[in-house]
């Protein structure tokens, strides 16, 4: 469920703000949605770093972490660094989701309680928990730099990074983007864009 604060942003998706944002802050595709038909996500980033082999910070991130908020996360991908418990946990404290430079397991848990994670898979053996690094520090998730109070939106396309300072202007040209394809036809899309792509290739000569 959306925070109401971040109901604007739900409503555009990461192609609408492919306008508005550098390549640099939309995540590698390697981070992907874990289950099928996952709904669109967007809320506050509040960030966690996992040391090698563990899943400590994650697991204190959950309890930190206010409603509305998506976990974004730095982590080894050799040990997950949440099971279905944890999601469980994360979803009933008002949590919008996880996005994970990692893996985690229980995907089976974790679909049957609908709760979107993004990463970059699963794997059944769980990490320790030995090694404490602060929370909301700057991270790299999905070769992005992410800091807490980010905005993040991500849904079946990818994810996207809005730094904070630049919300209200991404949101607005992710707007006036979506508004402008939902007011053409396809007819009507296809005859610029056939027009758009012939003066291209006239001017390349060919």
């Amino acid at each position: 469920m959306t925070h109401p604060a971040y109901n604007d942003f739900a409503q555009v998706s990461s192609c609408d703000l492919a306008d508005a944002l550098p390549l640099h802050q939309f995540m590698h595709y390697s981070i992907h949605p874990l289950w099928p038909n996952m709904p669109r996500i967007a809320g506050r980033a509040f960030t966690a770093q996992c040391g090698q082999g563990d899943n400590l910070m994650l697991h204190a991130a959950i309890y930190a972490a206010q409603p509305g908020d998506i976990i974004v996360v730095q982590a080894d991908d050799q040990y997950a660094v949440s099971g279905g418990n944890v999601c469980a946990i994360a979803k009933s404290r008002g949590i919008v989701a996880f996005v994970i430079d990692g893996v985690i397991r229980d995907i089976d848990e974790v679909v049957d309680i609908a709760f979107p994670v993004h990463a970059l898979g699963t794997c059944p053996k769980p990490g320790a928990k030995k090694v404490y690094i602060p929370l909301n520090q700057p991270v790299v998730c999905g070769r992005v730099n992410v800091h807490t109070g980010d905005i993040i939106v991500a849904d079946n396309d990818g994810v996207a990074v809005i730094p904070k300072n630049q919300a209200q202007e991404a949101l607005a040209i992710a707007i006036q983007r979506r508004d402008t394809d939902a007011q053409q036809t396809l007819v009507q899309w296809q005859r610029k864009h056939e027009q758009n792509v012939k003066s291209i290739l006239f001017k390349l000569g060919q």
